[in-house]
């Protein structure tokens, strides 16, 4: 066990008063006890203590217990973001944000079992953290951070940044060692799907959280016992109607109003019905 004071943390407790340090959990009294669970260079996932959320930081044994891999990647996968759009590129580029995985392409496969193992190891008093390290097609390095724990039929996650450029080495050390710290301003925010709740600041303990970082609160047993849309096979589509939706798909992103990204992922899904 390494009991860890980043020097992020503690460069904000001694730049400031007496005062403001008694209101900081976690800079004098209360360090954060850190246990890696699993590390590579894409993944880091470990056990924090104390945990951001206080007032719910139980879990159920029971529950996690029912907990497999693939129920974990499939509940990844169902979490929706939007990305946030300034005045010029919605009102003169016309860019009107659409809802987007929050964990795109394998991101959801490659982080499960080891968030699903964090979770089982977790104490009450600890909170599954990820860092999940990516490569932009121009080599600009992104992350995404947040961290998940279970409160009775409640699977509770928060992301502080998901796919966030990351162009110096200080950014990448911040995202490691705080990363329920957004880097920068919040760019987007969390899009509630079926048996999802998003929890605004009255809701939770706002000790170690921003006001900015997303919060999903997610009544598993309910979505672990509805029948999953993907279960059922996909209808075919005739050729014409995907040659149509192919045509305005590429349309779409020439005109500037989905991003290479969206286009790629929505091109994709497309082809799933040839």
């Amino acid at each position: 066990m390494t009991i860890r004071l980043s020097s992020f943390t503690w460069r904000r407790c001694s730049a400031s008063g007496v005062a403001t340090i008694l209101l900081l959990t976690g800079c004098v009294n209360s360090p954060t006890v850190s246990r890696t669970v699993y590390e590579d260079p894409l993944l880091l996932v470990r056990l924090d203590s104390p945990p951001p959320l206080r007032e719910i930081s139980g879990r159920s044994d029971q529950l996690v217990a029912e907990l497999t891999a693939a129920d974990l990647t499939g509940l990844l996968r169902s979490i929706k973001i939007q990305r946030e759009t300034s005045f010029v590129g919605y009102w003169v580029l016309r860019r009107v944000p659409q809802p987007e995985p929050a964990f795109p392409n394998d991101d959801a496969q490659l982080i499960a079992p080891h968030l699903l193992a964090a979770l089982l190891k977790a104490r009450p008093d600890e909170t599954a953290v990820f860092v999940l390290r990516r490569t932009r097609e121009d080599g600009i390095p992104l992350v995404t951070t947040g961290g998940m724990l279970i409160h009775g039929d409640q699977l509770i996650v928060l992301l502080a940044n998901a796919r966030r450029p990351t162009t110096t080495s200080r950014k990448r050390e911040t995202s490691e060692e705080a990363p329920f710290q957004p880097i920068g301003e919040m760019e987007f925010h969390v899009v509630p799907g079926p048996h999802q709740t998003t929890l605004a600041r009255g809701d939770l303990s706002t000790t170690l959280i921003k006001n900015s970082v997303q919060t999903l609160s997610i009544d598993y047993k309910a979505w672990l016992t509805e029948p999953s849309p993907a279960s059922s096979p996909p209808k075919e589509l005739p050729t014409a109607t995907i040659e149509d939706k192919l045509r305005r798909l590429k349309i779409w992103r020439e005109q500037g109003l989905i991003t290479d990204e969206e286009y790629q992922h929505k091109r994709q899904k497309i082809l799933e019905h040839f």
